[in-house]
């Protein structure tokens, strides 16, 4: 009784294609009107607008992921959890400069900062052809050693319900050593410390959102948000001499996660409070053009982009647990495993068994660690010697 199906036939756009504008001009011929099948991406925004009265969650992910329940319980209690410490945490912060708060990565959060944090999810495939380990970007990455090396259930993320869904190409029980990640890399990401009364300890702060963009009149730095610091892993100098971070909108980084889940709540307040020109329709200028139906890819809507990035978007900041036992429920099967094959030859793409990655970042946050204990000991003697 609680289950319901409904089928949307021809959900396509109609409107211009503009995919054909320089094919046309060439020819002195005016735009053509048809269906727009790239914008079916756009369409579950409006399903979710009719059904949003009715419902306390949404779930929307591309049609080749892998969703399963351990993934949503996670969500939900990390997005409990945000909510609470949101209730406990202060309304604003002395510091909250970005010159001052970049280099924090532990220590109190506003009601702001905390608000603008979702938990996160990253996209893994498992691998066909071992031969492909022989590949320059699949080769580890070395530069960072590996502590305390988990072996992640890959139950929890990646291993089908039904002998039907396997394949030659789709393992039903893949190891955790065979999961790799490819849209993101260690040398990108940073780690932070949560406040003392949270569950979480040791979060990632995946890459997207921006807090400082240029101004091009005045040529200088503009801080447009509140900063969330993070311990960046090349911060003690793990990388090659001069190795800078990326920057945070760098796509190679961005990890796309092909979907987007939240509470009726978390949705009111993105298309109320975060979202440039809302989450939910109309989709109106400035931040729209032709009703959402400009040549934004795929990404933007069904993979949600628009949520964690800043152009036309929400610019909210997702994070994942560094807790082993949580870690593979933020784990997402793409079950075409298709990326390691069309995107080997890439050289911008860096290919990270899961277990290494997690085992990277354990080394990061113990260096972390190290650099807290120090702060700590010179703030005591500090204190020591104006007594």
């Amino acid at each position: 009784e609680s289950v319901g199906l409904q089928v949307w036939e021809d959900a396509s756009p109609l409107g211009y294609r503009l995919e054909e504008k320089q094919e046309r001009s060439k020819r002195g011929k005016p735009l053509a009107i048809g269906d727009i099948t790239r914008a079916l991406a756009r369409q579950h925004r409006f399903i979710i607008k009719d059904k949003f009265p009715y419902y306390d969650m949404f779930v929307s992910f591309e049609d080749d992921m892998l969703i399963k329940a351990d993934s949503i319980v996670h969500w939900m209690n990390m997005t409990d959890e945000l909510y609470r410490l949101r209730d406990l945490a202060p309304d604003t912060k002395k510091n909250n400069n970005y010159n001052e708060e970049w280099d924090e990565f532990y220590g109190i959060l506003s009601k702001r900062q905390l608000s603008q944090l979702i938990p996160g999810f990253i996209r893994v495939e498992a691998l066909l052809d071992p031969s492909l380990l022989r590949r320059k970007n699949w080769e580890p990455e070395g530069l960072i050693p590996i502590s305390d090396r988990p072996d992640l259930d890959p139950e929890l993320c990646c291993w089908l319900n039904a002998s039907q869904s396997a394949s030659p190409s789709r393992p039903m029980y893949p190891d955790s050593n065979d999961l790799y990640i490819w849209e993101t890399n260690v040398r990108a990401l940073g780690i932070r410390k949560m406040p003392l009364a949270s569950t979480f300890d040791w979060v990632v702060l995946q890459r997207g959102r921006r807090t400082m963009i240029p101004e091009k009149v005045q040529q200088r730095w503009v801080q447009i948000d509140v900063e969330i610091g993070d311990y960046w892993t090349g911060r003690n100098g793990n990388f090659e001499v001069g190795y800078g971070r990326p920057d945070t909108k760098q796509f190679v980084y961005l990890n796309n996660q092909g979907g987007w889940m939240a509470t009726r709540q978390q949705l009111w307040e993105w298309h109320t409070d975060f979202c440039q020109g809302g989450f939910l329709p109309p989709f109106d200028s400035p931040h729209y053009n032709l009703d959402g139906l400009d040549m934004r890819n795929v990404e933007y809507w069904s993979g949600g982009l628009n949520i964690f990035t800043l152009e036309h978007g929400c610019n909210l900041q997702r994070i994942i647990s560094l807790d082993p036992d949580r870690f593979a429920a933020q784990l997402l099967y793409h079950t075409s495993n298709n990326k390691q094959r069309h995107l080997t030859g890439a050289k911008q793409i860096k290919f990270s068994n899961v277990n290494d990655f997690l085992g990277q970042l354990h080394t990061v946050r113990n260096n972390a660690k190290a650099e807290m204990a120090r702060r700590l000991e010179v703030l005591r003697k500090t204190q020591e010697e104006r007594q």
